[in-house]
């Protein structure tokens, strides 16, 4: 048997199939770290990323190579698309507390009045106000030292049991929906929460500074609001930063981002 003729053109032909498997299986990291903020494009680059998920993505093929025969026509496109949204889904589970981060700092940029002061944020490469870019570094600092990834990663390989690749099931349009608006209620409220500490702070502020420009009207005291409010801003998350890391560890380290997503997925 010439080998050229057979064996050469099917071996090519399992790598092909092989290869879009692991492409397939990595379809859910990948959507999930575009959209995470500790691994967007700005912190971990195109060709990085990719190589991380092509090694984790042959990891799960290896487990599914039954699979390879099917991975043809609209079956590959519909499994590419629910794996697509299943990441969607998952990284909208763990990137919450980013996005919280950010926008405290933005609001508390807002209220001091240096929201437009803006700089690039290295990890969007776009340019945010100056406490919105330290609250999300610190955030991010965070969920790296303090093992997020790890449990991001288990969380990813649980889901291929609550959602197997193969399985042509979606995620219910009803469940989704419902955690969309809880998720979305439970973001406002969360900064909210976490802001409310400086909007008091700068509040006083404010009244204290108008209250002495009353009684002392020959002092323009109104031109130095803006300068204390931000000193006092920036001291005050120097001092509650580590209040604020201890209060949101669970959060930003992901220790229950599996059953949230058990939960989602509808397992006991």
């Amino acid at each position: 048997m010439n080998v050229f003729a057979s064996g050469v053109p099917e071996l090519g032909g399992m790598l092909m199939h092989f290869f879009t498997l692991v492409a397939l299986c990595g379809v859910r990291l990948l959507v999930i770290m575009i959209i995470f903020p500790p691994t967007a494009d700005h912190v971990l680059q195109g060709t990085t990323r990719n190589a991380i998920v092509m090694l984790w993505g042959a990891y799960v093929a290896f487990g599914q190579q039954a699979m390879m025969p099917e991975l043809h026509g609209w079956r590959l496109v519909l499994l590419g698309g629910k794996e697509a949204v299943i990441g969607l889904v998952m990284a909208f589970v763990a990137s919450p507390v980013f996005w919280v981060a950010e926008a405290v700092g933005t609001y508390v940029d807002d209220l001091t009045g240096y929201n437009h002061v803006q700089m690039t944020n290295p990890s969007q490469g776009q340019q945010t106000s100056l406490m919105s870019t330290l609250m999300s570094q610190c955030a991010i600092v965070a969920f790296w030292t303090l093992g997020g990834m790890t449990f991001l990663l288990g969380a990813l390989f649980q889901s291929y049991r609550w959602w197997p690749i193969d399985s042509m099931a979606p995620v219910p349009a009803a469940m989704l929906e419902t955690f969309v608006l809880h998720q979305t209620d439970s973001l406002m409220e969360t900064v909210a929460k976490l802001a409310s500490p400086a909007l008091l702070l700068l509040l006083l502020v404010d009244l204290g500074l108008n209250l002495t420009s009353k009684t002392a009207q020959k002092l323009d005291l109104n031109a130095f609001g803006q300068p204390v409010k931000g000193g006092l801003a920036v001291l005050m998350l120097a001092l509650l930063i580590g209040i604020f890391i201890g209060q949101v560890r669970d959060q930003v380290a992901l220790f229950h981002v599996a059953e949230q997503i058990r939960a989602l997925a509808g397992w006991k």
